[in-house]
């Protein structure tokens, strides 16, 4: 199987840094066919592509094509993913607390939802389909798409030095402290913290420590440094290995020791976010 590259492209303008981490990019000239699982993320993607439909197919086979721009917001689920023919997809990887600012939507709106962008941003999505279908090379098309970007934006909703430093202490905290803990050493109130992830980052406190542990975990599985499956569980701080392999099964459907032997692993093939 031929495997197919994302390539990833800094952001250039100052003031974009502090909300999108990277715009990435997958092309291919010849007929491709894409089926593989999306594994859940901490942070929501924009999608933008010029080749055929993308279906995702959720937990409980619900399926939705997305056919133009469309932004998939953070996910505590698996997803399928299909999309056949030649591909010409370019999107921006935000980060943690990056979207609000330019679509002014709480994020809870957007979690686990793929949801065409023209729904709630028409004049931005028209300009991004007229200028970058006339782009040229790469470089030009994260030009315009960077100029467009900074038309929507309302510098005034990016998020204050405080939100800043709640998230990040937060985040330098996850792995070894609870969030009634946390709130009490920082001096947060706990429906505070609430009302920061629901609107910047769309799902609790609680679910996005569960969800980062997942990514560590990942993490592990996919460099294969580890001695046995019980002691990545412990490493993580799970229960004992029941919950770990019960929580492990929400996030990716499947078990952990399934996920390492699994053909279509994310790790093997191409991930969009």
């Amino acid at each position: 199987m031929n495997l197919l590259q994302t390539m990833k492209y800094p952001v250039k303008h100052p003031v974009l840094t502090q909300l999108i981490n990277y715009f990435w990019e997958i092309k291919s000239d010849q007929r491709v066919g894409v089926d593989h699982k999306l594994l859940p993320v901490c942070n929501a993607d924009l999608i933008l592509h010029f080749s055929s439909a993308i279906k995702y197919i959720s937990a409980g086979n619900l399926e939705s094509e997305q056919k133009r721009i469309h932004l998939n917001g953070i996910r505590s689920r698996f997803q399928i993913i299909r999309q056949s023919g030649p591909l010409d997809v370019l999107g921006i990887s935000f980060l943690p607390l990056g979207v609000y600012p330019f679509f002014k939507t709480p994020l809870i709106e957007f979690a686990n939802k793929n949801i065409e962008v023209v729904l709630f941003a028409h004049e931005f999505t028209s300009r991004i389909e007229e200028k970058l279908g006339l782009a040229g090379d790469t470089s030009e098309k994260l030009e315009l798409l960077e100029t467009e970007l900074l038309k929507i934006l309302n510098t005034e909703e990016i998020p204050s030095e405080e939100v800043c430093l709640i998230f990040r202490y937060f985040h330098m905290s996850i792995d070894h402290m609870d969030i009634q803990e946390f709130c009490e050493r920082f001096g947060v109130h706990p429906r505070r913290l609430e009302r920061i992830f629901a609107k910047y980052i769309g799902i609790s406190p609680k679910q996005f420590q569960r969800l980062h542990r997942f990514q560590n975990v990942i993490r592990q599985l996919e460099v294969k440094r580890f001695p046995s499956l019980t002691e990545v569980a412990y490493e993580n701080e799970y229960y004992d290995q029941n919950h770990f392999i019960k929580e492990f099964k929400e996030f990716a459907g499947c078990a952990p020791s399934q996920f390492i032997h699994e053909k279509k692993a994310v790790r093997q093939i191409l991930q969009y976010s």
